[in-house]
């Protein structure tokens, strides 16, 4: 199998660099400046990554017009996957997936970094995909925006894998899902069904640099708006996180080292979503260079093919020593 590369492995998402714009500080990922987000992707962009992953509610916008800076100071211009149908109001993100909302939020990110590259409807409710509206949502994209690529991203991976199946339209589609080490028993197979169907999945990881990265992670509140997760979910995710470290100890020999420090669990986490095997892309949300860092390093673990197996045993559920023997 061919050495993964950035450039066909991950998407840069911007959540992470987008700041706080004008959100309340209890609904941000907290503040990055426009400096670092800059130097976060002249380093994505030098280490051959291309696709760039923005969504209007992203620091209240100004994910995109940093952006949109970058790409005009620069003279170069990121594939855009652009993800409309969240939009925010006063009480927060609520799901628009009539057409003219759709096209007002890929029209305006439009002005600011050029036609996207895909428009993926994000974050759709639970109903959406079986009363009509969502599968209405992509057909009307689709005429829209001819030669477009059109898809979904979502929290919901076994909703849009059963949508998938029921949604027998011919071209490309993406299926954005979160995927990761706290959920893949759900996700994994979850992939497996969309990539059966024909839609290229990528799976988001948000959790590489929060959770994931640091077991003993608190959330700060009125600071980040993970504070306002339920106690029980962080409480679960933190377990899961510990014992992931714990798994993936023993992932490459000599083992345990995590314990030793010399790789950080960041880039396992990133490592885990590209060693599965019906995930096309990665999108990963770094808020410095040092973070993206990880992302690099894990395209070096999963190059060794031992380490790569050892991963694909976990996530799907396979007999193996080392990692697949943690779950």
């Amino acid at each position: 199998m061919p050495a993964r590369t950035a450039s066909d492995s991950l998407v840069l998402g911007t959540w992470g660099l987008a700041g706080r714009g004008d959100l309340p500080r209890d609904r941000s990922y907290g503040e990055v400046s426009e400096d670092v987000a800059h130097e976060t992707m002249d380093r994505a962009w030098g280490a051959g990554l291309r696709h760039i992953d923005t969504a209007p509610g992203y620091g209240a916008g100004e994910g995109l017009r940093r952006v949109g800076r970058w790409q005009r100071s620069r003279g170069l211009s990121w594939r855009v996957a652009a993800k409309p149908g969240r939009p925010l109001t006063e009480r927060g993100p609520v799901s628009d997936l009539s057409l003219p909302g759709l096209v007002a939020e890929v029209e305006h990110g439009a002005e600011l970094t050029g036609h996207p590259t895909c428009i993926l409807v994000k974050d759709p409710c639970s109903r959406s995909y079986t009363d009509g509206s969502l599968a209405e949502a992509l057909c009307s994209l689709e005429n829209r925006f001819p030669g477009t690529t059109i898809g979904v991203a979502s929290h919901l991976p076994e909703a849009l894998a059963e949508f998938a199946e029921n949604y027998r339209q011919p071209g490309t589609r993406i299926a954005q899902i979160e995927l990761n080490a706290v959920n893949h028993r759900v996700a994994c197979p979850a992939a497996a069904r969309l990539a059966a169907g024909g839609w290229e999945v990528w799976a988001m990881q948000p959790l590489a640099y929060g959770f994931l990265a640091r077991p003993d992670f608190a959330p700060t509140p009125g600071t980040d708006w993970r504070a306002g997760l339920p106690a029980e979910a962080q409480r679960a995710m933190r377990a899961a996180a510990r014992s992931f470290v714990r798994g993936v100890a023993s992932a490459r020999e000599p083992g345990h080292l995590l314990e030793e420090g010399a790789i950080p669990p960041a880039a396992w986490a990133i490592a885990f979503c590209l060693s599965v095997p019906s995930v096309t892309r990665t999108v990963i949300g770094p808020k410095n260079a040092a973070q993206l860092e990880d992302a690099l390093l894990a395209l070096d673990l999963v190059s060794d093919p031992d380490v790569a197996e050892r991963m694909r045993a976990w996530a799907t559920g396979a007999p193996s020593d080392g990692v697949g023997a943690q779950r």
